[in-house]
This record gives structure tokens, sequence and C-alpha cells, in this order.
């Protein structure tokens, strides 16, 4: 708010202006009650004319683009959406037709036929609720088989099906395969400490072995290199002497560099032997129980995505 004190020939104006730049009060005792100066605005004018000034911004849905409907003519648009409907139609009717077959081969318990169809109606509909569970029920022979939940490739997709599926299905095998996860775990713990113990245990001869072939490759290195240095000395002075004696250097050197580049090369071979050994120490495969513990890790791990999902667990170990 603005006020003004304005005094003209002995009178005292005093102007009150409110923010939209009209006159709230004035008092002049020369001015009737309920009037204002010349050329001021009442509220009511500025309030009119803030009114006058708003802006209005409407936003307008934008059409989904299609590439394939650019530049048709409004018959051949028609046309086009006509296709698409009657395409899609068919797909429908075509994957509806494939779940009637799969049903019925459930119902005779033909489960790879079964699963077959199933799967075709898939690939009409990705996401099918109705196939997805035909081709679990079937896969599964019935919800009694729990080996395909253990392969790495169908845990994945099951991991990545709607949940409303995934739910369906946990409720009629969750608890055997919780079961088999923890029986798994069990298993994994006393295995696990055995194979860390007994690699252990290796990786102290096995470095001990990497030291020996590093220290000798080295050393038989090094003399090759300076014993071919010494045959370049010796040849520089070839043109400068008349002894025989740069010759005989060079010969000595030359075949002292031969022996150091012979014992390189087989300690060489020792020393990558010695690497590949202790980096096939560190991994599971190299012993009885690490592979069965590569093979558990690679069960509960499946399990783990069964159960959990990539996202939210949909099963409860409680239900």
């Amino acid at each position: 708010m603005e006020e003004r004190i304005i005094e003209d020939e002995g009178r005292t104006i005093k102007i009150k202006r409110n923010a939209l730049g009209g006159i709230e009060d004035a008092t002049d005792g020369a001015l009737p009650d309920g009037e204002t100066p010349e050329g001021a605005h009442s509220p009511e004018a500025g309030s009119e004319n803030a009114e006058d000034d708003v802006e209005y911004a409407v936003d307008f849905p934008e059409e989904e683009y299609d590439e394939d409907m650019v530049g048709l003519t409004p018959s051949q648009l028609k046309r086009a959406q006509e296709e698409r409907e009657r395409a899609r139609r068919e797909a429908e009717e075509a994957r509806d037709k494939l779940i009637a077959e799969g049903k019925k081969a459930l119902s005779s318990l033909d489960y790879a036929a079964a699963e077959k169809s199933f799967s075709q109606a898939l690939t009409y509909d990705e996401e099918c609720v109705e196939a997805l569970l035909g081709v679990w029920e079937s896969r599964t022979q019935g919800f009694t088989d729990d080996s395909p939940f253990f392969i790495e490739e169908n845990a994945e997709k099951f991991a990545r099906m709607p949940k409303e599926v995934r739910s369906f299905i946990l409720e009629r095998v969750g608890s055997r395969l919780q079961d088999a996860r923890q029986g798994i775990l069990e298993e994994m713990r006393p295995l696990k400490a055995a194979v860390e113990e007994a690699r252990e245990a290796r990786r102290g001869a096995l470095d001990a072995n990497k030291r020996y072939y590093l220290v000798r490759t080295a050393a038989f290195g090094i003399a090759a290199v300076l014993l071919l240095a010494l045959v370049g000395i010796f040849s520089a002075f070839l043109l400068r002497t008349r002894g025989s004696w740069p010759v005989v250097g060079m010969a000595v050197s030359g075949g002292l560099a031969l022996v150091c580049l012979i014992f390189l090369v087989v300690f060489l071979r020792g020393l990558v032997f010695a690497l590949r050994l202790s980096a096939d120490n560190e991994k599971n495969e190299g012993t009885e129980d690490g592979r069965r513990l590569a093979l558990l890790e690679g069960e509960e791990s499946c399990l783990k995505l069964v159960l959990e999902g990539e996202g939210e667990p949909v099963f409860d170990e409680e239900s």
C-alpha cells in the first residue's frame, strides 16, 4: 500500500493507494464524502482492470503419433484402422483357440502338448494371464514337479511375470520351494566352510610355487638381456682392434644368452601354469566339494528369484 500527502494551495490531501493502483482512501476537507480526486481510480475500477489482465492457459491433449498414418488421406486412414482392428481380432481369436487346445490337453494330462499350445498363445499376447498360468501348470505337470524352477532361464522369466500370475502359482508351490531353499542353505553352510578351509590350505603352497617360478623367470630374463647387451658391446670392437677377443667375447656371451633364453622359456611356462593353478584354486569348480557348492548356489539363486522376484516379494513365508 502506498500513502502520499499532497499539499496544494494550503490544502492537504492524504491519498492511500492499494496494490492495484486504485485509491483506497482519500482525505480532503474540500471534497464531499464518497468522491475521489479527479483522475484517481476507484478500487472497483482497479479490480475490473486487474480482471481484464488475467491470462488463461489451456492445455490441449496431444494425439498419439503414428508414423504409419502420416500422409494418409482420410479414406486411406480409415482403411488402415480397419485393417488393424481386423488383425487384432484375428490375433485374439487365434490366441483363444490355442488356449482352448491347451486346456483340452491339460484335461487329458498331455502336458507337453498343453505347454506347446499355451506357449504359442503367448506369441499373440505376451501378457495373457490365462496363457501364462497354463504354461506353468503344464510345465510343472499340474504344479507337482518343482524342477523347472531350478533352471536359471525359467527362474528369470518367472520373476518378470505379472504379480498376479506369480502369486497364483506360489500359492500352490511356494511352501515347497521355500522348504527346498532352506534345505539348500543348511547344506551350503558347512560345505562352504569346508571348501574355504581347503582353499586356504592350498593357497600357501600355490603361492610358494608361484614365487619359485617368478624369481627364476625374472633372473634368467635379466641375465639374457645383459648377455645380449655384452654381445652388442663386443661387436662394437670388431673393427677397432686386430685381436680375436671381441669374437670370443661375442661367442661366449651369445652362447650364455641362448642358454638363459632356453631356461627363461622353461620357467616362464612354469609360471603361467602356476598362475593358472592359483586362479583355479579361487574357483569352486576346482574340487568335488566346490562343484557341489557351485550347484547349490545356482539352485539357491534360482529359488530366490522365484520366491522374491526382481522387486517386491510376493510370497510370504507365513502364508
